[in-house]
């Protein structure tokens, strides 16, 4: 064999795993590759090494019990299954072709409905201001300076200079609304 062979090949030739024709021809091309020699013989050292720890394969403890279980769901899973009361067996096609009649339906009153999508309202209604004080007795001032709006609330106890805003707090973004109001 003059070229090199395919990985697969040369896979399976390291673990001895190829019949001897295609053996014989892929070592005539390794006797020239010392690196791919060296694969092989550290590929049967850790097979010998395996090979004294233990057995590769070993049955699941208790593998009858298993395998008689499983015959015994296959035996009862074709057996004829009990009825549950109100239900008869004829009608199990019932409930998918109501679901695929409601279905059609909605569809069919939902297309025939006056204004069709336009004439649904706006997810996003104007809004106005209201205001709002937390307490009795506290006073709120809106002031619009700029792009800036201030609101002074009158009453309400002065934020200590020791209290420090918790990690979670942060600045929220704006929020867009999601369609326009017409």
């Amino acid at each position: 064999m003059n070229m090199k062979p395919d990985d697969e090949i040369l896979a399976l030739w390291v673990e001895d795993e190829l019949d001897e024709t295609r053996s014989r021809e892929v070592e005539a091309w390794a006797e020239g590759e010392p690196e791919w020699l060296a694969h092989r013989a550290a590929a049967r050292e850790s097979k010998a090494l395996f090979a004294k720890a233990g057995p590769m394969t070993a049955d699941a403890p208790y593998g009858e019990f298993f395998n008689a279980r499983i015959q015994r769901e296959i035996e009862l899973s074709q057996l004829p299954q009990p009825v549950p009361a109100g239900r008869t067996r004829g009608f199990n096609w019932l409930m998918p072709a109501t679901a695929a009649a409601g279905i059609v339906l909605g569809f069919w009153f939902g297309k025939g409905a006056t204004g069709g999508v336009d004439a649904m309202p706006a997810p996003v209604a104007e809004l106005t201001p209201v205001l709002y004080t937390p307490e009795k007795g506290v006073d709120a001032e809106i002031v619009a300076i700029d792009a800036a709006t201030v609101i002074v609330l009158d009453g309400v106890n002065a934020i200590p200079d020791s209290w420090e805003l918790p990690e979670t707090a942060m600045r929220e973004e704006t929020l867009l609304p999601i369609a326009h109001s017409r």
